[in-house]
């Protein structure tokens, strides 16, 4: 069920992103974000009150539902923001929280689960929610089309291809080199476009106070 759900995350982060660039629209977002955040909430549940009630097992089942209630209120917030037209510096602030969650996951693949691609996978989330601060806490909205393009990016990277290879069965065949090269890789894509996009004078409609930006991840 978490493969399932990991690779439908990757709609929710597909739709965002297009949404920071201006392919669509804060309202038509935000019914995905409804629907991915509500099943997240629910698989996590399940995975809860079936797994184990004690002992390492059930810490190592808490601390994986950590990372997907992470994303669910990330994108049950961003519903409620898009659906109400609200500001975003609330939800920015959460994404600022949520990167420093996302170090301490990272930090748990590695150590604790000795799992290295999703060690890097998490790695590159803290760039994400981090972008995500920036724009909506900070007000630096030269940074929403990078941010924007980051988020589809790992839409398939992060979330769809693993997804989608656990599905199959196939993620363990993958290497770890491969997942860490093209995290770095989509990383290195994100900051050539922040360093473009720094350098390019922001148009008069990125004039505006970035502070009622609302999400769209």
């Amino acid at each position: 069920m978490s493969s399932l759900s990991l690779m439908f995350v990757g709609s929710v982060l597909l739709l965002n992103g297009l949404g920071l660039l201006g392919v669509v629209g804060p309202k038509a977002t935000a019914p995905v974000n409804v629907f991915i955040g509500s099943a997240l909430v629910i698989t996590v549940l399940s995975a809860v009150l079936s797994g184990p009630t004690s002992g390492s097992g059930q810490l190592d089942v808490v601390l994986g539902a950590t990372g997907f209630l992470l994303f669910a209120f990330t994108y049950l917030y961003v519903a409620f923001n898009n659906f109400g037209s609200l500001p975003g510096n609330g939800l920015g602030w959460y994404c600022g929280w949520a990167a420093l969650v996302s170090v301490f996951l990272a930090v748990v693949n590695f150590v604790r689960f000795s799992d290295v691609k999703f060690g890097f996978i998490w790695l590159s989330w803290v760039i994400l929610f981090s972008a995500f601060f920036f724009v909506l806490a900070l007000g630096q909205g030269w940074l929403q089309r990078p941010t924007g393009w980051l988020a589809v990016l790992q839409a398939v990277t992060t979330t769809t291809i693993p997804g989608a290879l656990q599905l199959t069965g196939t993620w363990e065949e993958v290497n770890s080199t491969v997942v860490a090269t093209v995290q770095i890789v989509v990383i290195a894509v994100f900051l050539v476009l922040v360093a473009r996009s720094k350098a390019t004078p922001p148009e008069p409609e990125m004039l505006r106070d970035t502070r009622d930006l609302e999400l769209q991840r």
